[in-house]
């Protein structure tokens, strides 16, 4: 489009003329500067003053409440690990007595008990009979006492931390798991005896410190029981002296809130979690109230040489401006790359890389080894990726020709080094060997390799999902997706039974954890993608939308929304069929797609209406983009078989924070702008005006 001529007549200006528009000008600069630099520091010091304790407990609060739910997660990882280290225990007993006879000696029991205290530092064991007599145990004597303790109790309703129970015989907190031991001799046909390991790891104030220090939470932590008056088992520091907030916790369920000048959050208990965890933190800003009425009162006291300096400006103020507002944005672009950082560490924590790393550090220590690396098909674990944007057919899917996703760990030696550095291209060549006889995947493998020594590899297999073939259907049939490999280093010792068996079931355990995230994933993708386009659905964009807002707002951002309304698709479907309108559909989220960034987001929001979110973009952005979309619409007609039908879009235009503050504010700021565009005939883009509000009548199509 092209916009009338700007034409420039040259005048001459007298002298006192030029003088006396340049004192107006300076005057009203300094006027412009006292306002803007004195006003917003005075509304500021107001606001200080009186927000700044709301806004103190809100962090309080949400304070507590990450702490609370980390430490309920650490906990709940720290359980899991007791119960693994107990069924190693009982397979170590187990494996004892069918080669014995049936006999489990006490020299053994203690042996087992003592290996089981070895894998997890600070806690005690217990080795007991069938007749729930005392074998063996193993660590510190208060500890110990304990163990046997919960050794004499029934298993099926004695502490169990994964069912969620906890020892009620003792004053203190601490996670127990009692594991059967089936006894049977080798080659007897008699009913196998049933024996038990018990494992027992205290939770006390040195531990929920330690707890705290690894987390790195700066607020206070205390475990009470599951149900029932609220009692303090353990803490680790004041938390045991709030008499008040005690008495006001609910016996069940959970809560947070403030009291006292603390934030709190108490997680409520369950399986792998047999107590409540408070968290509490303590409420600031007692400081910033007093900081924000100095403030107003120097902002007072500044008015007058800010005046005086300001009238006198005589050079030019635009390159020091420019330069303050570039440090600020600079100021901002940290804090906002800050905060992104921890919302990574926090995500991080249920990641598969994360999940990853605990499987090669617990190889390492599970077999004795030198080095380990697993390495996964990453298109295996991976979200899956939409149609509209995978790569070309001519060119492989990352992760198809080779294993991409990996991890690896050894001992900060040089034997540890170099096995670490051969592993990987041992561990791909073995994954093809498996892949041609996937049915013996689950058994090590043992070779020799030169720089790594001996070396066990097993394949890691996942449940089918979906379940396609009958062979898929059969009990404990899984897919090969990848391989876990240890070494020893060179000269090492080769691997015993015992810690074969530990990498057989570290591999069954890490197929099934793995499954566990593919299933949350692929049921996460199905609740936000619409099935005929591809496309996400309402819920998605909803999600989306709130959380780029929410960020917009943390860095002063701005985003823009489309929204797009197929014209008169009523007549499509009617004329042509539901058949054809679905082909539309199809091919247009595809024309949709082709013309935004791999970083929008495009959804189908319902019907035959679109939702495109343009991330960083402004109005004059988002109105270029909505020109592509009315071009590519209308660039050829929608065809399928004999049928060939044009079709026109409309689209509103409505952006953040220019058109509200919230998601809702936006989404109907574009809607009302879309019927303008349909109002004004169709095929074309209309931006919200401020009168979005103002109700607009429907119109068919």
């Amino acid at each position: 489009m092209t916009g009338p001529t700007r034409t420039t007549v040259a005048t001459s200006v007298p002298a006192s003329d030029t003088r006396t528009t340049a004192a107006r000008l300076r005057f009203r600069l300094a006027v412009v500067l006292a306002v803007f630099a004195v006003v917003p520091l005075l509304v500021g010091a107001v606001l200080l003053a009186l927000v700044a304790p709301a806004h103190a407990r809100s962090t309080a609060v949400d304070a507590a409440a990450r702490d609370g739910d980390a430490a309920a997660v650490a906990l709940t990882a720290r359980c899991d690990a007791v119960r693994a280290s107990a069924r190693i225990a009982a397979g170590e007993v187990a494996a004892f007595a069918t080669r014995n006879g049936g006999v489990v000696t006490a020299e053994a029991a203690a042996t087992f008990a003592a290996r089981a205290v070895a894998r997890r530092p600070g806690s005690a064991a217990a080795v007991f009979d069938s007749e729930a007599r005392l074998l063996g145990s193993a660590g510190a004597n208060a500890t110990r006492r304990t163990a046997i303790g919960i050794g004499a109790q029934d298993p099926m309703f004695g502490p169990s931390c994964a069912a969620g129970r906890a020892d009620s015989t003792g004053d203190g907190a601490g996670l127990a798991e009692i594991s059967p031991v089936l006894i049977s001799p080798a080659g007897s046909t008699a009913t196998p005896k049933v024996a038990s390991v018990v494992l027992w790891l205290p939770l006390d104030p040195a531990s929920l410190s330690a707890l705290r220090a690894q987390l790195g939470t700066t607020g206070e932590l205390a475990l009470l029981p599951a149900d029932g008056q609220p009692v303090v088992l353990a803490g680790t520091g004041p938390v045991a002296d709030l008499t008040g907030l005690l008495r006001s916790l609910p016996s069940a369920g959970a809560v947070e809130g403030t009291t006292e000048g603390f934030g709190y959050r108490l997680v409520p208990a369950g399986p792998g979690l047999p107590y409540r965890v408070l968290a509490v933190d303590p409420v600031g800003g007692g400081g910033l109230r007093i900081l924000g009425w100095l403030l107003f009162a120097l902002a007072l006291i500044a008015l007058v040489p800010v005046w005086l300096v300001l009238i006198r400006l005589t050079r030019p103020v635009a390159e020091e401006l420019t330069a303050a507002d570039g440090e600020l944005e600079a100021g901002r672009a940290a804090l906002a790359d800050s905060l992104d950082r921890f919302g990574e560490v926090l995500a991080h924590t249920h990641d598969l890389n994360e999940l990853l790393g605990t499987v090669t550090g617990t190889a390492l220590t599970g077999t004795g080894a030198a080095a380990a690396a697993i390495l996964l098909v990453a298109e295996e674990v991976d979200p899956p990726v939409p149609a509209d944007r995978r790569a070309p057919a001519d060119q492989p899917a990352p992760g198809s020709a080779r294993l991409g996703v990996r991890s690896e760990s050894g001992l900060p030696d040089p034997r540890g080094e170099h096995a670490r550095a051969v592993l990987p291209g041992f561990a791909e060549r073995h994954f093809a060997t498996l892949k041609s006889n996937s049915m013996v995947f689950r058994e090590p493998h043992l070779t020799e390799l030169a720089g790594a020594g001996p070396v066990a590899a097993i394949g890691v297999g996942v449940d089918a999902l979906p379940v396609e073939t009958p062979a898929e259907r059969a009990p404990g049939r899984r897919r090969l997706i990848g391989v876990l490999v240890v070494a020893r280093g060179e000269g090492g010792p080769a691997f015993d039974a015992l810690q074969l068996t530990r990498l057989r079931a570290l591999a069954a355990q890490t197929g099934t954890a793995i499954t566990n995230i593919r299933r949350y994933l692929e049921v996460r993708r199905l609740s936000m993608t619409d099935t005929l386009t591809g496309l996400g659905n309402r819920a998605q964009l909803v999600s989306s939308l709130s959380r780029e807002i929410a960020a917009a707002s943390r860095g002063n951002g701005v985003l823009t929304v489309l929204m797009l309304d197929i014209d008169h698709f009523k007549m499509v479907n009617d004329t042509w069929g539901h058949g054809f309108g679905d082909v539309v559909l199809r091919d247009f989220a595809g024309r949709l797609l082709a013309c935004v960034r791999e970083a929008d987001t495009v959804a189908r929001y319902g019907g035959e209406e679109f939702v495109v979110l343009l991330r960083d973009t402004d109005v004059e952005g988002g109105c270029r983009v909505a020109e592509r979309v009315l071009d590519a619409a209308r660039s050829r007609p929608f065809e399928e078989a004999e049928v060939s039908q044009p079709v026109t879009v409309s689209i509103g235009v409505a952006a953040y924070p220019r058109d509200g503050r919230s998601a809702d504010d936006v989404l109907e700021a574009a809607d009302s702008a879309l019927y303008a565009a349909k109002r004004d005939g169709r095929n074309r883009w209309r931006v919200a005006e401020p009168s979005h509000n103002a109700p607009i009548p429907s119109l068919p199509g």
